[in-house]
């Protein structure tokens, strides 16, 4: 048996392990819901119960694979803003605030009317999802945990440094404080003292070797041992984008989940040209380009149309989608009932879409193949309705769980020292325009800036 590599989505939602073998076969997957619980005030994360629960999985799945030698490599993939302070043993001093919990919203208002400005540096905009919002709400509510604590670990991050025993940040991770300067690749010191952030580690690429796993389950059961590297890894939209541009890399990753969340890198853009509608990071690896993340909110449209999940998943599971585009841009933005709606929906998030794609070609990165990730990319029938919205084909990738795979993939590429790539061209099909609806979206686009100046999305 082939010793294997361990890839983690650590997710709002989920959590997902992937065992790989060395030509890039997933020989197993699991997914348990994220562990959470309720500290009085909302939603919280238990550091310690994530790590166990996430030991259970991989113990699982080693020895349903066979139980072999142990895993050759672990690295991590997950939520971006959520984390915990450690003591020097790694042992939290509270808990993970989930960056969806909005109990520091005031904090959150305070820092961006002093701060706002500094998205420029950022690339962020400061809201109550950011970490940095949720360090001033720790110092403000709950001192101790900053005061007694060595220093912040990510969530995601916190597995790896459990088992290496090395507090770290990968550096996918840094922006999504709000607090570091993508283009300088560093910390804002003044932001830092206004949010009151605690120590913070070194900052890492994906796929720097920590160490080999020192302590925990995965030792005693077999499934790890002191040689089995501990990889750093980062945040999930980004690592799994990695995945797909290992393969190609001039993509565009147009990721389908409940949010629709677009990825690309560029080498170009400067801080006078940051776009508010899209967020800036840093590459997984580091390096010297810088990740542009553009986010729509999909399930939001669809809810406000009325649409109901068994609803949508029955629309979306056709060949092709019922119904026709609409005629005219009144049509379009037309809150329908039924299946109706549903199609209108997906098509303002579509065009939306191609506009936010356009956006981050205005501000650097270059032109190249669309590839659909997610579970909405499953559905045949939306990706050509998106595609004749595009006015090109869609690549899709049929691996669903490409965050724990971008995350396996470095892991193995940090025990080879050589790139991985863990995508097949057997995991990719192409799905091209319907030319009658592509034709009509055309018009449609061309009706719209004629009459406002604009295109369906402004």
């Amino acid at each position: 048996m082939p010793t294997l590599d361990c890839g983690i989505d650590i997710g709002s939602t989920n959590l997902k392990v992937v065992l790989v073998a060395p030509d890039g076969t997933v020989v197993d997957t699991r997914t348990v819901p994220s562990p959470r619980g309720d500290d009085g005030v909302g939603p919280v994360t238990d550091a310690t119960a994530l790590v166990a629960l996430l030991e259970e999985l991989i113990i699982a799945g080693w020895r349903e694979a066979g139980g072999g030698p142990p895993l050759r490599s672990i690295a991590a993939s997950g939520v971006g803003e959520d984390g915990v302070g450690v003591d020097a043993g790694m042992v939290p001093t509270g808990f993970a605030i989930p960056w969806f919990d909005v109990r520091a919203r005031d904090e959150a208002a305070r820092l961006a009317g002093r701060f706002g400005a500094l998205i420029a540096r950022s690339g962020i905009a400061i809201g109550p999802d950011r970490t940095a919002a949720k360090w001033l709400w720790l110092a403000t509510h709950r001192p101790d945990e900053l005061m007694e604590a060595s220093s912040w670990v990510a969530l995601t991050d916190y597995p790896a440094a459990w088992w290496s025993g090395r507090p770290f940040m990968s550096a996918s991770l840094a922006p999504r404080t709000a607090c570091f300067d993508v283009f300088e690749r560093d910390w804002i010191g003044p932001l830092l003292v206004a949010a009151r952030a605690p120590p913070l580690p070194p900052i890492v690429p994906a796929g720097y070797i920590l160490g080999g796993v020192t302590r925990g389950a995965l030792l005693a059961s077999g499934a790890a041992s002191g040689e089995t590297l501990v990889v750093a890894g980062g945040h999930d939209h980004p690592m799994a984008a990695a995945a797909v541009r290992r393969y190609d890399p001039g993509a565009i990753v147009d990721s389908l989940g409940t949010a629709n969340l677009i990825y690309g890198e560029t080498d170009g853009v400067r801080p006078g040209m940051v776009d508010p509608a899209i967020a800036l990071s840093l590459p997984p690896a580091g390096g010297e380009a810088i990740a542009c993340l553009g986010v729509l909110e999909m399930d939001v449209d669809l809810a406000a149309a009325g649409a109901r999940e068994a609803d949508i998943r029955g629309f979306l599971a056709r060949d092709r989608l019922a119904g026709a585009p609409p005629a005219n841009p009144g049509e379009l933005a037309a809150m329908l009932p039924g299946t109706r709606g549903i199609r209108r929906a997906l098509e303002r998030e579509s065009f939306a879409a191609r506009r936010l794609i356009e956006r981050m070609t205005a501000v650097g990165v270059p032109p190249g193949p669309i590839y659909a990730t997610g579970g909405r990319a499953r559905s045949r029938g939306f990706i050509e309705m998106r595609a004749s919205v595009f006015g090109r084909a869609i690549m899709v990738v049929e691996e669903m769980e490409l965050s724990a795979l971008g995350a396996a993939q470095y892991a193995a590429g940090a025990a080879t020292g050589e790139p991985a790539c863990l995508l097949r061209e057997t995991d990719i099909k192409s799905v091209g325009p319907l030319p009658e609806w592509m034709q009509t979206y055309d018009a449609l686009r061309e009706t719209q800036a004629a009459g406002s100046g604009g295109t369906p999305t402004e």
